[in-house]
């Protein structure tokens, strides 16, 4: 992409992140992608990073015990003995994944929940219920774009960490980006 092409979709993804619009704004963005020659993916993932950095110190300021943290089911083993419960899988800390580490992790820092999500439509659910003030979720970037306007139409704050390898089956985080956005708070 050209220097100055670069500049002006730049501009325009600040401009999207910082408003709130519906999750029909997702195939607008698509669209929009299109015509402007950016791959999809790309385009996605400047609006997930623009729309953290945009809430960043929102995320950092709300308590641990405020927060929630939604992982995808795809992060589990593909042997996992987990069970589909009223929030998600239900972790058997079986070992044979690294969510067992994470789960332990939120607990000790007194996040309010940690949920293993079959799907993004459960997210909707969840905040409702549990009504979070703040929201981490892990997804590819499809996801984390509709998550960004479940969080604001809901007013929570959120934060996306993506997935390093997505598809769905044996996908991929980087653990210490998540570590790191876990522990986020305001020095």
């Amino acid at each position: 992409m050209k220097r100055r092409e670069s500049g002006s979709v730049m501009r325009v993804i600040e401009k999207l992140a910082e408003s709130k619009f519906s999750g029909v704004a997702i195939q607008k963005l698509e669209q929009l992608a299109a015509k402007m020659g950016v791959d999809e993916k790309e385009f996605f993932q400047l609006y997930v990073k623009t729309k953290n950095s945009a809430s960043r110190e929102k995320f950092a300021s709300t308590p641990y015990s405020e927060r929630i943290l939604l992982l995808p089911q795809c992060l589990r083993s593909r042997e996992c003995p987990a069970e589909l419960g009223e929030y998600g899988y239900e972790c058997q800390e079986c070992g044979k994944c690294n969510l067992k580490k994470i789960i332990h992790l939120t607990k000790t820092l007194g996040y309010k929940g940690t949920f293993i999500l079959p799907g993004g439509s459960m997210a909707k659910k969840i905040i409702l219920e549990i009504k979070p003030k703040a929201s981490l979720g892990v997804a590819c970037f499809k996801e984390l774009v509709l998550g960004s306007f479940l969080c604001e139409k809901l007013g929570v704050v959120g934060q996306g960490i993506a997935l390093l390898r997505d598809g769905c089956v044996n996908t991929l985080v980087d653990w210490k980006s998540l570590n790191d956005a876990l522990h986020l708070r305001l020095k």
